[in-house]
């Protein structure tokens, strides 16, 4: 026949109370429930808990010494076992009354339901047990519910929500989210007001030393370490220092950047705030680095300025593929890159500069000779893109023949295109000088004079790197004036 047995389970585990109320069936024998044992004292609570029960035999109540196996499965049925099997020898009955310790391991419950296998026989005896069926669904009352996953292991001092596993042998706390790609998963600590500081602080051996904290009333998100060292704004950026010697120190990369800026919309970096900052925008202190101590480039060689200043640059050593200098067109002709062009004067400097700028026009014999460069390329000075609304200006390329009054860079030493007259002969060494057509240039003239070869001692503009060719009115020329 059927009849019933009635549990009561007390379980202790980690940092909670877990009651539960077990009604599993028996063929023969009957128990019914008890209060189950009461946590006592200041000791650690440890992962047992206490099984007591009434037990009946077909002869009536229970007397004497039984045997009990019990496993904790993950299932109804089949399923996978749950930590280790609990063999509990000569257990005492008296009346029916039966009470066993029960210890699973620190991680048998927390992670899904669980059903209690129990074997029974008497004590006596050496034969088979009799398993009871079906299995018991172990549900955990409101206390149990209320911290559903909650692992702890006090032999290890860890505590786990959602895994009864470290991450690392350091960890005492942790939680694991179970959720798809792309979902957050972690904690928030909350104050009851609006205007509260939520904080996670760090502390050794009693005392505090950091925290990061949330100002509900300003929206800043700040560091604190002996003062505030990092700070998000609501308004968004990032804030560093203040502190007392470096405010960001990056050493050690293993990529190939130390610091990445993309897609800003002003400015990558902007240093100081005014123009009396009295110590420098930028200091590469000795010895740098053992190749470039500042390396900046552009999209776009041919175009802007990779480093733009209206100031004088100093530098020990200057390493260039070509230097130019930015000149005032003058005269009645209009200037385009490859004409050659000769010093007519001064011009004022460039608005917010100091120093005065040549004055230009085409070179022409016999009265300007005096060869400055040759037009690279047709600049303005207008609103620097992207500084409209600052009201910030700066001088770059343009498209265009440069009319007087406007402003010209001049290839001053380097490799440049020059315009020559495709009627002249001229190879590839040739030394140049000014042509009789204004803005070009034609080989010096030499000639033999009893017995020797006598060259012209007219201005060298340059040496010619190649020939002309048909169709075209200029050809590269290694600009150095002599």
């Amino acid at each position: 026949m059927k009849n019933s047995l009635y549990l009561k389970i007390s379980i202790t585990a980690g940092l909670f109370l877990a009651a539960l109320f077990l009604v599993p069936y028996l063929t023969g024998n009957t128990a019914k429930g008890s209060e189950a044992a009461q946590e006592t004292g200041r000791a650690a609570v440890g992962t047992g808990f206490t099984y007591q029960g009434y037990l009946t035999d077909s002869n009536g109540e229970a007397n004497g010494a039984y045997d009990f196996q019990f496993r904790l499965y993950d299932a109804d049925s089949l399923g996978v076992q749950v930590g280790s099997t609990a063999v509990l020898g000569d257990v005492p009955v008296s009346g029916g009354i039966f009470s066993v310790e029960l210890d699973f391991g620190a991680s048998a419950f927390g992670g899904g339901g669980r059903w209690l296998e129990i074997d029974v026989r008497a004590g006596s005896s050496i034969g088979a047990y009799t398993t009871l069926v079906p299995r018991q669904k172990l549900t955990p009352s409101t206390s149990a519910q209320a911290m559903p996953n909650v692992f702890t292991n006090e032999s290890t001092n860890f505590v786990g929500i959602g895994r009864d596993f470290r991450i690392s042998g350091n960890e005492v706390f942790g939680i694991r989210y179970t959720g798809s790609p792309n979902q957050y998963g972690g904690m928030y600590v909350e104050t009851s007001s609006a205007g509260g500081w939520p904080f996670y602080g760090y502390a050794t051996n009693g005392s505090f030393r950091a925290w990061t904290y949330y100002n509900g009333t300003t929206g800043d998100w700040s560091l604190y370490s002996a003062g505030i060292r990092l700070k998000v704004p609501a308004s968004g950026g990032l804030r560093i220092g203040p502190a007392l010697d470096y405010s960001l120190v990056i050493s050690n990369t293993t990529g190939s950047d130390g610091i990445r800026i993309l897609d800003t919309g002003d400015d990558a970096i902007q240093i100081g705030s005014n123009p009396d900052i009295p110590n420098y925008g930028v200091y590469i202190p000795s010895p740098g680095v053992s190749t470039y101590g500042l390396w900046s480039n552009t999209s776009n060689a041919s175009g802007q300025w990779a480093l733009y200043s209206v100031d004088n640059i100093q530098a020990g050593n200057v390493v260039a593929s070509a230097f130019s200098l930015v000149a005032q067109v003058t005269g009645p002709n209009a200037l385009t890159p490859g004409d050659v062009v000769a010093v007519a004067g001064m011009a004022d400097p460039l608005p917010g500069g100091v120093t005065l700028l040549p004055m230009v026009r085409l070179a022409g014999a016999p009265e300007f000779t005096g060869v400055i460069g040759v037009v690279e390329s047709r600049m303005v000075w207008e609103a620097a893109p992207g500084k409209e609304l600052e009201g910030e200006k700066s001088m770059h390329s343009a498209d265009g023949p440069a009319q007087p009054g406007d402003y010209v860079s001049l290839i001053v030493y380097g490799v440049a295109q020059v315009k020559v007259s495709a009627a002249t002969a001229i190879h590839a060494g040739d030394r140049l000088t000014v042509s009789d057509v204004a803005g070009q240039a034609r080989p010096l003239q030499a000639r033999m004079v009893d017995g020797m070869m006598v060259v012209e001692g007219a201005p060298v503009i340059g040496i010619a790197l190649s020939e002309p060719v048909e169709g075209q009115d200029t050809i590269y020329v290694f600009v150095t004036l002599r």
